[in-house]
């Protein structure tokens, strides 16, 4: 359905004028397969909240560029706001314009993104700062390098008592 409608936009000749951003607003439900994430749906495990993204906008932004930007259905607003023309720094919003990085004129920014999760009948709360992950699911502290553990499997908790106390300051601040 997604090529169908890029087909008509390219068919149309207005490609070119027309930004699409294809995403998902969570993991996959609980008959998914999400390897090599772990965990799925209603869960801050990156099976949970990590999706893939497809941004598309032939001349303003390069073709098959790929991105490790972190980024969240809050930029969207940001994202579309700037496409339209409109200067977005003065406003207070959630989510950045990822316009600039898309197009290769500014680097990637390192974030700190933050989740709360009160479904499934436990609390989970969760930040991320650059490639660590502080994950906190009922009474159990994870920490997780996602750069080097995309699945989520090795945790770094225990190892590294320093940044977790630095990480749950974030969290508990938020």
């Amino acid at each position: 359905g997604v090529g169908q409608i890029l087909a008509e936009l390219d068919r149309l000749g207005i490609a070119g004028r027309t930004l699409v951003i294809f995403m998902s607003d969570n993991g996959g439900e609980w008959l998914s397969r999400n390897a090599p994430l772990f965990h799925r749906k209603d869960r801050l495990w990156e099976g949970g909240i990590r999706v893939p993204a497809i941004v598309r906008w032939p001349g303003p932004l390069p073709a098959g560029a790929p991105s490790r930007q972190p980024a969240m259905t809050m930029d969207v607003t940001a994202t579309l706001l700037a496409a339209a023309g409109n200067d977005v720094s003065s406003l207070r919003l959630d989510g950045i314009d990822l316009l600039p990085i898309l197009r290769g004129t500014a680097p990637e920014r390192p974030r700190t993104l933050f989740w709360r999760n009160t479904a499934a009948g436990s609390i989970q709360r969760a930040v991320r700062q650059g490639d660590w992950k502080l994950l906190v699911d009922g009474p159990q502290e994870f920490l997780f390098n996602l750069r080097e553990d995309i699945g989520e499997r090795n945790d770094l908790a225990a190892s590294n008592a320093t940044r977790v106390r630095s990480m749950m300051t974030l969290l508990d601040a938020w």
